[in-house]
């Protein structure tokens, strides 16, 4: 039965298209998307030059196999390319970016892969088209400090193309549940390794919200002419014959409604969420087509996608386990590690169906989880006794502060300086730290003098950079907005990200501290002060971060008083706890707290005055080119293996020495000793008799056979680290 559709009309904004028959050849239904969307009415069609126009089509190409229905269908792409240079169109390429499969896998470059596939740069109807890497040839994409990716190149290709289209595929995800159209979008961001530089060192939220913003597609389209269905996702993709192409201008509204007739909720993708709370919900008002589900299409268990999202949030387990859970064809895509491939053998064949398989399903559940555990363990642990160890955080401030005029910064110095004096009233005493709490926060104010003439201080501490120097900082960004006439920001946004506090809470789930804020500063001979409101925070870790320091003479000295308002939020086991109901408890915990916070702040200030270094955590790598990336776990560890086999080498030979009897001649004469050098080496007298075979003791046999397999094996490993290179019947990926 045919699906009844409603074309729009000609004069009508471009609408959805989705193109359904199962008995209608893709070609077809390709060409019926494209006209009900409005696809040949957009306006560079018209507007573009003659002869140079550049139609760019980004594609999936991201298969372990041929036969993986992951990719974009070629026979597909080639009829775009066609019907393209029918309407005139003389420069079109496809184009795609490595990913992280690159760090693992030989053949992995973008050229490389679309050989593989079968891409031959001309048609059957004999239209040529290149192939580009975007990872290559890259310009200033003019990204503002603003931005998450402030400072990053995108390649020429996508940056000078007349026309972008993004022809993304039909299929599920372990992680985001589906990957379609802004999943593709990935491979448009020029760094090889995407896991590591822009999943979990920025985040794919605001990574792909800010390609859209300034540089996005022209069109979308999505192949669901066999779709990859299940909870395999990518790693082992299952087809289904789902016969339809769904196209539109708009990303996000192509892929809210492939979700859909997935039989999946948009939002249940984290990915597809958080960019449509970043750049509004697409409209789906103009649909053509057909919008029924597809007839038992399988989404991944959403248990499974947690536990993956749960174990990938650290670059550890990620980069380790992503080589040994995926299918792969090692004829084409031969690994770079003996270890991998060895892990890929035991482990990936158990879970080729996980649909039909629950047991494998419960088991991979369970080692991801477990994976998380460890990694939140040693989270914990870092921020317990080794903050140094934390990888400092790169976030981008949030639009919402952005959106601030002055007289939100009035407002904002109007509330806290009448806070303040709410305070004054209610605290008499003198002392370092006054609290009390207020509508469930704590307002406070904590002071301390030092012996350094103001001058002197504020030329070595700079109070627009009061939130970095405070205890516990990890990272963020600020950015001023507005300068005085001697250059000092007098207002200025900034995101800041603190470990949690107090540090204990990590223990039992705690969050860290994400807040975005607008500052304003205020200058005088003799005190500045700079007040803070949160606006937004990212992960609601916090209600109220507000406050001011203030800098101020007192005679020789200066003193520094930090007020503040503050409501955190509470991990779950201490919500449950109630500490509301035993306020002395609560009270003891509070000041102990705010006592340690800021006493340890303040001692940054004097590490400041010192010149000491105070910043805390771990910084990413920093790649020298797109293809550089940090060291895989799996390659440390070995290096590890190698140096204590080598250090441990005389111990071991020493042992299996002492274990062997001692051989005699065969005429009853004395024994035949030598000395052993530091090497494991031993060397015998000059004349000496020479002895009859050993005899090995049983009890140290086997160490020996194992010792000497094991020192073999190491050695084949770093001798030749990719093993199957020499064997592989394609050829490898270019240098570049």
């Amino acid at each position: 039965m045919v699906n009844e559709v409603t074309l729009p009309s000609s004069d009508q904004t471009p609408a959805l298209a989705v193109a359904e028959h199962g008995l209608t050849e893709p070609a077809v239904l390709l060409d019926q998307a494209l006209e009900w969307s409005g696809f040949w009415r957009l306006p560079m069609h018209s507007q573009r030059p003659t002869e140079d126009g550049r139609v760019l089509i980004l594609v999936d190409l991201h298969a372990f196999t041929p036969a993986q229905p992951v990719v974009t269908r070629i026979d597909l792409v080639e009829h775009l390319i066609d019907a393209l240079a029918d309407r005139g169109w003389q420069q079109i390429a496809i184009a795609s970016g490595p990913d992280s499969s690159i760090t693992w896998a030989e053949n992995r470059s973008v050229v490389v892969m679309a050989d593989l596939l079968g891409y031959r740069y001309e048609t059957a109807r004999g239209t040529f088209y290149d192939v580009l890497d975007l990872s290559e040839d890259l310009a200033d994409a003019g990204f503002p400090e603003t931005s998450a990716l402030a400072g990053s190149g995108l390649s020429r290709h996508w940056l000078d193309a007349d026309l972008r289209i993004v022809f993304a595929k039909c299929k599920t995800d372990q992680r985001e549940l589906f990957a379609l159209s802004a999943y593709c979008l990935l491979s448009v961001l020029p760094l090889a390794d995407k896991d590591y530089f822009y999943r979990q060192r920025i985040g794919l939220t605001e990574v792909l919200s800010a390609l859209l913003n300034l540089h996005p597609p022209h069109f979308a389209i999505i192949d669901a002419c066999g779709a990859a269905h299940g909870s395999g996702g990518r790693q082992f993709p299952k087809l289904i014959a789902t016969n339809a192409v769904i196209a539109g201008v708009d990303p996000l509204a192509v892929d809210c409604i492939t979700a859909l007739k997935m039989g999946a909720d948009p939002a249940a993708s984290p990915l597809l969420a958080g960019l449509m709370a970043a750049l509004a919900m697409p409209a789906l008002a103009n649909v053509a087509g057909s919008r029924a589900r597809f007839a038992d299409f399988l989404l991944p268990d959403p248990i499974l996608a947690e536990s993956t999202r749960a174990r990938d949030a650290s670059p550890v387990f990620a980069s380790l386990t992503a080589p040994w859970l995926q299918q792969v064809d090692e004829n084409l895509f031969p690994f770079k590690n003996l270890f991998d491939a060895k892990a890929n053998t035991l482990i990936a064949h158990h879970l080729a169906d996980l649909d039909r398989d629950p047991a494998a399903g419960y088991w991979l559940i369970s080692w991801n989880f477990f994976f998380s555990w460890l990694n939140q363990s040693l989270y914990a642990w870092q921020v317990s006794a080794d903050k140094d160890s934390v990888m400092r955080r790169v976030k981008a401030v949030s639009p919402e502060t952005l959106a601030c005029g002055p007289d939100d910064y009035a407002v904002m110095e109007r509330e806290l300086l009448d806070l303040e004096a709410w305070l004054n009233a209610a605290c008499t005493e003198e002392k370092p730290m006054r609290w009390r709490y207020l509508n469930r926060a704590v307002v406070f104010d904590y002071h301390h003098t030092y012996p350094v003439p103001f001058e002197d201080f504020v030329r070595r501490v700079d109070i627009s950079r009061t939130i970095q120097f405070m205890n516990d900082y990890i990272g963020g960004t600020v950015l001023p907005i507005e300068r005085d006439a001697d250059g000092r920001p007098v207002k200025q946004v900034e995101r800041n990200l603190y470990l949690p506090q107090p540090n204990y809470l990590v223990w039992s789930g705690g969050k860290e501290i994400d807040v975005s804020k607008i500052e304003s500063l205020v200058y005088a001979p003799e005190r500045q002060r700079m007040f803070w409101k949160t606006i937004k925070s990212e992960n609601q870790s916090a209600t109220y971060d507000d406050g001011i320091v203030t800098f101020e003479a007192v005679g020789d000295g200066t003193r520094v008083t930090i007020f503040g308002r503050q409501l955190f939020a509470l991990p779950p086991f201490w919500e449950l706890v109630q500490l509301d109901r035993y306020p002395q408890l609560k009270n003891i915990l509070v000041e102990d707290a705010y006592t340690t916070f800021f006493s340890r702040t303040f001692s940054n200030f004097e590490a400041l005055l010192e010149q000491r270094e105070i910043a805390i955590g771990r910084v990413w790598h920093k790649p020298k080119t797109t293809h550089d990336s940090p060291r895989r776990p799996i390659e440390t560890l070995l290096k590890l293996a190698g140096e204590l086999s080598e250090a441990a080498a005389p111990a071991i030979d020493g042992l299996l020495a002492s274990g062997e009897s001692v051989a005699t001649t065969a005429g009853g004469r004395g024994k035949v000793q030598g000395k052993t050098d530091s090497q494991g080496f031993t060397h015998f007298r000059a004349g000496a008799h020479e002895p009859e075979p050993a005899v090995n003791n049983p009890a140290t046999a086997w160490l020996s056979e194992f010792y000497q397999g094991y020192v073999q094996a190491l050695g084949r490993d770093f001798a030749n680290p990719h093993p199957y290179a020499a064997t592989a019947g394609k050829q490898q990926p270019p240098e570049g």
